[in-house]
């Protein structure tokens, strides 16, 4: 009688397995799986162009394993399976651990700069170089200060949380080459912010071991605006207000990332609120991640044409316009069109930010031709 019943409740729960996940499907077609990061596959179809389709039945199989029922938990326990038992990310992602379980990003491209496998020629640099001193020397006949700020992944401050199965050639990546040749062979106002950040790293968590691996940690960040600052005051006789940790209500959160809604670690970290925030947003463009600051409480009437990538613009961009009167935020995706900004916003200062990962090199170069074609 007990077997019967251990039979009877075995096949029950076989056939729950089987059928609950086509029951709780989602029969529509298509999609983007957030978790996953790409789009889910279409519903297949049994005549396509006026023949049978001879795939039908591996597309059918494709598509039921993207929109079977708790096809998310599934995803969930297979990727806290893999992270528990193997110390691993689940395959699919950018994200990986360090030797000591340290969160990182990285794409492919970011490894091979990780592992310098992707220098550039010294035609290229002196190019890439020439281009930023031709952009320099038109910005300053106008009367406008330029500044190329490099900003870095956290590979190149944290190399040692980096991947071990990832070995690292020589000591030179090719931002690197960039930075080496604008400093020693132009003129153009660089300000990289590598050496800060690991001058702080022994007493600061810069970039966080389990907060966002993408970017800067939120004191890196208030770091590296600090050194910026300071330097471009150093140039203008110290006209800028800078904010100091004073001038911040800091709390000290969990801002551990969490992965396929099932994968947390915590990361105690400070977080940073402006007390007194004097500049406004005026103006937001139809890329919401471009705007206008206006800022009435400062000693100038200077507008910065800010040109950057998410370091700054996720970050920093609050305290950098409680420095300046006016702050002219354009993506740096759209970096080739400087001249027509510049034109259109006559700014006092420009800055141009990039991100390691965000080699702009060639819209710099793009840049240069159009100044050069209007001469």
């Amino acid at each position: 009688m007990v077997k019967k019943i251990y039979n009877i409740l075995f096949i029950v729960i076989f056939m729950a397995i089987i059928t609950l996940p086509l029951i709780k499907a989602n029969w529509t077609s298509g999609g983007i799986s957030e978790d996953e990061n790409r789009y889910l596959a279409e519903a297949p179809k049994l005549i396509t162009d006026g023949r049978f389709n001879d795939k039908f039945t591996a597309e059918v199989e494709t598509w039921f394993m993207d929109h079977m029922g708790y096809r998310k938990h599934m995803i969930g326990i297979n990727a806290l399976m893999h992270y528990t038992l193997f110390d691993r990310i689940q395959d699919g992602t950018d994200y990986h651990l360090g030797k000591n379980g340290e969160l990182n990003y990285a794409t492919d491209e970011m490894i091979l700069d990780y592992a310098h496998l992707n220098l550039r020629k010294d035609e290229e640099i002196e190019k890439i170089g020439k281009s930023y001193q031709i952009v320099s020397d038109w910005l300053m006949e106008q009367e406008i200060q330029f500044y190329y700020m490099q900003c870095w992944d956290k590979h190149s401050i944290y190399p040692e949380q980096f991947m071990t199965s990832v070995n690292q050639i020589g000591n030179v990546s090719k931002t690197d080459q960039i930075i080496t040749y604008l400093r020693d062979k132009t003129t153009v106002n660089v300000i990289s912010f590598k050496e800060v950040l690991l001058d702080s790293k022994n007493k600061y968590e810069v970039y966080s071991n389990w907060g966002d691996p993408s970017h800067w940690s939120p004191r890196g960040a208030v770091i590296g605006y600090k050194y910026m600052m300071d330097i471009i005051n150093k140039d203008n006789n110290n006209v800028y207000k800078v904010l100091s940790d004073d001038d911040y209500n800091i709390n000290i959160v969990d801002q551990g990332t969490t992965l396929n809604n099932v994968i947390h670690e915590k990361d105690m970290l400070e977080q940073f609120e402006i007390r007194e925030k004097h500049s406004k947003r005026v103006e937001t463009f139809e890329d919401t991640r471009c705007g206008i600051w206006i800022n009435e409480n400062v000693d100038n009437r200077d507008t910065l044409l800010l040109m950057c990538d998410s370091y700054f613009g996720d970050y920093i961009v609050p305290e950098i316009a409680e420095s300046f009167y006016k702050v002219v935020l354009i993506w740096a995706d759209y970096g080739e069109h400087m001249p027509y900004y510049v034109k259109r916003y006559q700014p006092d200062m420009v800055i141009f930010e990039c991100a390691e990962r965000a080699d702009r090199s060639h819209m710099i170069e793009t840049v240069a031709n159009k100044i050069i074609g209007t001469r």
